[in-house]
């Protein structure tokens, strides 16, 4: 009450609408410590839990900003929403306060947390428009002079300008004096002064001071009809402005919206402010850093960094950023720089985690200084034994490999890659990184299979913003094909050498494998062992007496373990074996038990056994050729294998010299397979790209003598006849032309065959190669039944945007959900007599159509749409309602309503179609639009959507 008192009192008067001194304390007392505390308390919450939440990656630069490089914000968003709640309330029940501003830069820095960057950038924007403590000068200058030697200047310049003024007027009045005796003394020598003029105020002149001095006025006062809401208190509640750093966090939104420039200039305004606190020199030159970072500008990064180590507020940071900088040394190999910046770090007292990366690439930069391999590879050998690692162990022997390789010990480095794979703990980044380094080893030595199945782990394993990905989903991609024939060709030949073996052999050798299965089975925890004999029996896929692999189209057996009868049979014989025939009866284990073993039982068990055992191994002998017919098909298939890898060697990875070598091969394998001319003419060409013009113009003589009247001939000798191959179809479109017309011909499943092979040539592109996804996919439609036919149909959609095959394929899914209108086409020309208008910045709805549902899935689908709204768009506060345009048709539209404009409604739906089956639940027949307010209008006076639908393909999904 005192206070209040004495607060009041220090006012006589105030205008009207302005609050009194008590109502401004209440304001800021009200915002600081109630709405804005509360909320400030949900954001540092939010941090620790996405700082703690994320995991470095210790192989790579690690981020400045750990919460900026965590994933999803879904976990945090609930604590946010709430902050930006209470922050909300603060800015409009306490405007007047003082703590507006910082009410607002913490709702902007709650949509950066939540990944919402765009949003997140308007409210930045209206933040650094609205709060800029420098556009009122007056208040400037009391913020400026904090310290002592600040109020000593400011004093001193004071008066001096005054000192100046003060001499100005006086020169001033001296020559307006002598201007008025000069101008008596004419006035009455020429008798035309009829009265005395009027004279001037004392201090004052009648001359105007010249622009050029500068003159002290007065301070002026406060116009206090203008709310000020970004000066720095009061004694009893003090608060400093926002603004500096709202503009730093503003610039890292920037950064994220992959504008550095724009940021960059934010960073620079604030650094060369100098009303900007010391205190956020920390912030910025780390923000700085993290830009440098990202833009790949290392030499600004290191500098930045440097300077955000010495501002840094916590031990906790500058142990961060000195490792970061200890990272960036040691990629530019300048090892003594970075064992200084990794000393520092340790000295810092961080946590485990970055202490022991710390030591390891001290330990790592003395190999690379040219130490002794063996010393270091041995203290991290000590560190792997050290219990204390345990979770560190996979990061060790990667370590370890790395010093292998870099002394040129290949297999001793693949060695450790493995040990880093099957170490415990070993996070996903991890084990991308290992079996990246794996899969270059190989691919180096040219073993591609092995290399295939690594990069494919990899890709499983890569973080999708990791700029590898598009490099490595072009190798496997590349690779695919190559791995399918290497698999082929040493399958084929392993059942090749296993027929030529004596029977017995090929007993013994079944009985081993046998026997190999089982010790694995038994190497096992008890509570997986059953699951191993589930897993072994559909591992391996069996093939039949053709040679080639059994067919995939069937309907394969349930793969639970107790239905496979094999493994049941297995089962019942090693009981048996150990307790022999016993009926099921309570009790069985007991000694004193009423049931005995019948005297024939041990001749049964061991006949039943006898037949256990033949029946594993003619399993396991199965798919061997026992006939010269069934040999033959395997040799033809390995020829085939080896031409198709020659010709993939070529063209996927421009390995000519592997290529020759296989082609080199098969001819000596099979000198006599029909793709003699083709691995020739091959082999021709690689020599060509490999300048080799001897071997060129050998192969051609060959090709020339051996078949004169080929294909092959005649490209090399007769000009012509290229000249007519030109202008023919080529092969693809010729069988794409045969599978078109077999399916005209109701020959679904002989064109499904074409297709799939067709598809197989095409891998690498082809201008036919969504027609014939998209025929493919009518030919499933066809035989297989609506399901595939629909995710044939959306595999066209996925992989053909933007052609007309995912037109069609849109237009049929359409049609299967229910929509009658799905294939009527507006032509362009036709849409002008709609009133539909193209309003990007025009208030826009968000229209559900629902293909005939049940009444009761209705309402489920408003629920669970419901249910979406609050976990996702909480404070878009979306309103839901229901229209029908036909009450025919059971097709209801529900209108979600309503968003500013074309981006938010179209964000809206791109974040539907990410997450559909949490969006709608247990139902798939429905479609989502965009609508402006007046488009909508039009749709409901036509009663019809399938105008507005061909109005939307053309203005909506050009761009989205």
């Amino acid at each position: 009450m005192l206070v209040a008192l004495l607060a009041t009192a220090c006012v006589s008067h105030r205008k009207k609408g302005q609050p009194s001194a008590f109502g401004r304390f209440y304001h800021n007392t009200t915002s600081k410590y109630n709405g804005y505390f509360n909320a400030n308390e949900l954001m540092d919450e939010v941090l620790l839990a996405q700082r703690q939440g994320y995991k470095d990656n210790y192989n790579k630069v690690l981020a400045v900003f750990p919460e900026a490089a965590s994933g999803s914000a879904d976990g945090v968003k609930p604590k946010l929403d709430k902050a930006i709640e209470k922050v909300s309330v603060v800015i409009t029940n306490h405007r007047v306060s003082h703590w507006t501003d910082d009410c607002y830069l913490l709702l902007a820095k709650a949509q950066y947390l939540k990944r919402d960057y765009e949003t997140a950038e308007n409210s930045f924007r209206y933040f650094l428009e609205s709060f800029d403590p420098l556009k009122d000068r007056v208040k400037t200058k009391k913020i400026k002079a904090r310290s002592v030697e600040e109020k000593k200047e400011v004093a001193q310049a004071t008066a001096k300008d005054r000192k100046k003024a003060a001499e100005l007027r006086a020169k001033d009045r001296k020559k307006a004096q002598k201007e008025k005796a000069k101008a008596k003394k004419k006035a009455k020598k020429e008798g035309q002064s009829k009265s005395k003029p009027q004279e001037q105020p004392s201090g004052e002149a009648i001359v105007s001071t010249p622009a050029k001095i500068p003159v002290i006025a007065p301070a002026a006062k406060e116009d206090e009809n203008k709310a000020s809401l970004t000066n720095e208190g009061s004694w009893l509640v003090p608060h400093y402005p926002a603004y500096w750093e709202g503009a730093i966090w503003a610039g890292r939104n920037l950064v994220e919206r992959g504008k550095p420039y724009e940021a960059e200039q934010l960073y620079r305004k604030v650094e060369q402010d100098p009303y900007a606190r010391p205190s956020l020199r920390g912030l910025l030159y780390a923000s700085y850093a993290d830009l440098y970072l990202r833009t790949g500008n290392q030499a600004r990064a290191i500098a930045s960094l440097k300077s955000a180590i010495e501002f840094a507020d916590s031990k906790t940071e500058r142990a961060r950023f000195a490792f970061i900088l200890g990272q960036l040394y040691q990629q530019n190999a300048r090892y003594e720089s970075s064992n200084q910046y990794f000393e520092t770090c340790l000295k810092q007292k961080p946590s485990y985690e970055l202490a022991f990366h710390a030591r390891l690439n001290l330990l790592i930069n003395e190999v690379r200084e040219g130490n002794e391999p063996a010393s270091i590879a041995s203290k991290i050998q000590k560190l792997i034994d050290d219990p204390k690692n345990a979770d560190y162990q996979s990061t060790m022997y990667y370590a370890l490999a790395a010093i292998y390789l870099q002394q040129g010990a290949v297999e001793e480095a693949m060695a450790q890659f493995q040990n880093s794979l099957r170490a415990p703990n070993a996070s996903n980044d991890q084990k991308a990184e290992t079996y990246y380094q794996l899969a270059g080893l190989h691919f180096e030595r040219q073993q591609y299979l092995p290399a295939k199945n690594y990069y494919d782990s990899t890709m499983a394993l890569l973080a999708k913003e990791d700029g590898r990905r598009s490099q490595v989903g072009k190798i496997v991609a590349n690779l695919e094909e190559i791995a399918r024939h290497l698999s082929v060709i040493a399958l084929n030949d392993s059942l090749l050498r296993i027929a030529a073996l004596p029977v017995k052999e090929k007993r013994a050798l079944a009985i081993q494998l046998k026997n190999s299965k089982k010790a694995k089975v038994q190497d096992l925890p008890k509570e997986n062992r059953s699951r191993f004999a589930e897993l072994d029996a559909f591992a391996a896929t069996p093939f039949d007496r053709t040679g080639g692999a059994g067919n995939q189209n069937k309907k394969t057996a349930s793969q639970f373990f107790a239905y496979d009868q094999r493994t049941t049979n297995r089962g019942r014989s090693q009981f048996e074996q150990q307790w022999g025939d016993r009926p099921l009866e309570d009790n069985w284990r007991r000694k004193n038990k009423t049931s005995f073993i019948a005297p024939g039982s041990v001749v049964a068990e061991e006949a039943q056994a006898a037949d256990s055992l033949e029946a594993d191994l003619a399993q396991i002998l199965k798919g061997i050729p026992e006939t010269p017919e069934q040999a033959e098909v395997l040799h033809n298939s390995i020829a085939e294998s080896m031409f198709q890898l020659g010709v993939l060697y070529r063209e996927k990875l421009d390995n000519y010299t592997k290529s020759n070598q296989t082609f080199a091969d098969l001819l000596q394998k099979y000198p006599r397979t029909g793709r003699k001319p083709d691995a020739l003419y091959y082999s021709y060409l690689n020599c060509l790209d490999l300048d080799d013009s001897a071997c060129a113009n050998s192969l051609g003589d060959q090709i020339a003598y051996e078949f004169p009247g080929s294909h092959y001939a005649r490209l090399l000798n007769d000009k012509e006849y290229v000249r007519q191959l030109m202008e023919r179809k080529d092969e693809i479109t010729l069988q794409y032309d045969e599978a078109y017309n077999r399916y005209q011909n109701g020959q679904y499943r002989e064109a499904q065959e074409i297709l799939v092979v067709l598809r197989n040539k095409m891998a690498g592109g082809h201008k036919l190669f969504a027609k014939s996804t998209l025929l493919s996919a009518f030919c499933l439609g066809q035989t297989e039944g609506k399901d595939a036919y629909v995710n044939a149909l959306r595999d066209v959609v996925a992989n053909f945007p933007g052609t007309p095959e995912e037109v069609k394929a849109k237009e049929i899914l359409r049609f299967l959900k229910g929509d009658q209108d799905a294939f009527i086409q507006i032509r362009e020309s036709e849409l002008e007599k709609f009133n539909f208008k193209e309003e990007e910045n025009k208030m826009h709805f968000v229209l559900v159509l629902l293909y005939n549902p049940e009444e009761r899935m209705t309402n489920k689908i408003k629920i669970s749409i419901s249910d979406y709204h609050e976990n996702y768009h909480r404070q878009d506060k979306l309103k839901m309602t229901s229209v029908e345009l036909d009450t025919d048709s059971n097709n209801p539209i529900l209108v979600i309503r309503k968003f500013d404009n074309a981006r938010q409604a179209l964000k809206y739906v791109e974040g539907v179609m990410k997450k559909p089956l949490e969006y709608i639940q247990e139902f798939d027949n429905w479609e989502i639009l965009a609508v402006t307010q007046n488009n909508y209008r039009e749709i409901l006076r036509l009663k019809s959507l399938s105008e507005y639908k061909s109005f939307y393909k053309k203005t909506y999904e050009k761009t989205n």
